[in-house]
């Protein structure tokens, strides 16, 4: 097997993909590629150095995009194509992100920094899925005829409803899984006719962009969808803040979504949040316990911890705590960490810089604490923003490792002694996304998946997104729905027609 590096070798990346590490910053709005008044650098995680340069959108570039998506809303080409001219549309692009797969994959390798296996498999993989799944929709969306009681004297009448696109949705998505996060915002609000101003994050955008170009091959009217990179703080506030957008979906950081959703309830937009979670990996003592610790491993330890389902805590039952923490203590030790581009690599960097200090500081503070911070590796001499699988025990309910996101390789370990100690310590976090649970016993999955106060509970496995179930919190995690029925309904509005007929 090819040695494992720490820097990812970016001297014979093929020239599909260096084009756009080498592209001037612009912007895709209207169909046309805007040349960016500013830029942003592109820092490869692995190796901590620029290698590129995005565009830094703003308001002025945010009221070009939404007046585009605006104009292409009633446009004919768009408005009147029909539901089977929107499904070929999302069909040939799902096609074209199948084609260029490998390409995609390595972008977001070196933009985000995940292996690129995972890139291959999951971030373009599951985009693959999604546009699929949502080129289905457009025809099998209806409205009803309603039999009608009218006040006497007053003749029959027919009542109908209509299903009409919402409007124009600002997609706000997230630098973890780049190309998957965008697919999930746009595929729903094309296929219910919709169209998009979407704005990537500032540390993942070129999958993004790239995206926009396929987009525009696979022939969707120019306006339909529109890319502005840039910072949240800029892009992201004016784009949340404009008049002209109907409909804000969002994927972020619990702080973020509060604050938007201020912001929407005030021009009352309506509103998706995929927000935050602290998500708990409940294991019992007759769970098979070789898949199970790989499986608490995994659900915590994959894309280095970025991932809003994370596993972040494991609670483990009193009488097999000592022999999970050994195994894990093993386990972690022989996770192959480096560059996404090297053969083997399990784990990658994380994002950025800052994101590295983020979660070091939550580790500096649990050993402050007296805790016990078990780290797999040192990479504090390294170029890039590595942190190793890491365990932390003996943390008390209340301490910041317990209740607060970190998204990073950190795992939390507990033990518990009886069902409703666990579903207290579960359910005792502000946050409400996914939960995971290891037991042979189905009637102790019913009773314990009821008692969960979190969208999703998966059994016996590790959690993944399919795109005909919905994703989405409860609490502190946000509203609404991504993927699933859900997602393209939340895209929907009702028109009632009430027809008089004699």
């Amino acid at each position: 097997m090819t040695s494992i590096m720490l820097e990812n070798d970016l001297t014979h990346i093929p020239a599909s993909v260096r084009r756009w590490l080498d592209r001037a910053p612009a912007h895709f709005i209207g169909g046309e590629w805007v040349a960016s008044r500013g830029s942003l650098p592109v820092v490869e995680p692995s190796s901590g150095r620029e290698i590129g340069a995005i565009g830094k959108g703003g308001v002025e570039e945010i009221d070009m995009a939404v007046t585009a998506a605006r104009a292409a809303l009633v446009a004919p080409e768009w408005r009147d194509a029909g539901p089977l001219a929107r499904e070929a549309v999302l069909h040939r692009l799902a096609a074209l992100i199948e084609a260029r797969a490998d390409d995609l994959a390595l972008l977001d390798c070196i933009d985000n920094g995940m292996p690129l296996w995972l890139a291959r498999g999951i971030d373009v993989g599951g985009t693959v899925d999604v546009f699929r799944y949502y080129a289905g929709w457009p025809s099998k969306l209806a409205g009803r005829t309603v039999e009608v009681s009218a006040p006497p004297g007053m003749g029959r009448f027919r009542g109908m409803t209509r299903r009409e696109p919402v409007g124009v949705v600002a997609a706000i998505v997230p630098w973890n899984v780049p190309l998957m996060m965008a697919a999930w915002k746009l595929a729903p609000a094309l296929a219910a006719g919709c169209t998009v101003v979407l704005k990537p994050s500032e540390e993942a955008s070129l999958s993004a962009l790239a995206l926009a170009e396929l987009v525009q091959e696979a022939g969707f009217p120019a306006g339909v969808v529109n890319v502005v990179p840039g910072l949240g703080s800029e892009a992201g506030d004016a784009l949340v803040r404009h008049p002209g957008v109907d409909k804000i979906s969002f994927t972020g950081s619990t702080a973020t979504g509060r604050a938007i959703a201020r912001e929407a309830g005030g021009s009352l937009k309506k509103l998706t949040l995929e927000l935050g979670g602290k998500s708990p990996t409940m294991l019992f003592a007759d769970a098979d316990l070789d898949r199970a610790i790989i499986g608490a491993a995994n659900a915590i330890f994959l894309n280095s911890g970025q991932v809003c389902v994370a596993g972040s805590r494991l609670y483990v039952e009193d009488a097999i705590y000592d022999q999970v923490v050994e195994r894990l203590q093993a386990h972690i030790r022989s996770i192959p960490v480096g560059a996404g581009m090297s053969e083997g690599v399990f784990m990658g960097p994380l994002v950025s810089a800052r994101q590295r200090e983020r979660v070091r500081s939550h580790l500096d503070a649990a050993r402050a604490g007296g805790l016990s911070v078990d780290a797999a590796a040192d990479y504090s001499d390294t170029s890039g923003f590595y942190v190793a699988p890491t365990l932390v025990t003996g943390a008390p309910h209340d301490a910041p490792v317990t209740q607060e996101e970190i998204f990073g390789p950190v795992l939390g370990i507990y033990r518990f002694s009886d069902e409703d100690e666990l579903v207290a310590a579960a359910n005792g976090t502000d946050f409400g996304l996914a939960a995971s649970l290891w037991t042979r016993d189905i009637d102790r999955v019913h009773r314990i998946s009821d008692a969960l106060q979190c969208g999703k509970v998966t059994v016996n496995a590790g959690g993944f997104p399919y795109p005909g179930l919905p994703e989405g919190g409860y609490k502190g995690s946000g509203f609404g729905r991504d993927l699933g029925p859900d997602a393209v309904e939340q895209c929907l509005q009702t028109k009632t027609l009430l027809i008089h007929v004699s």
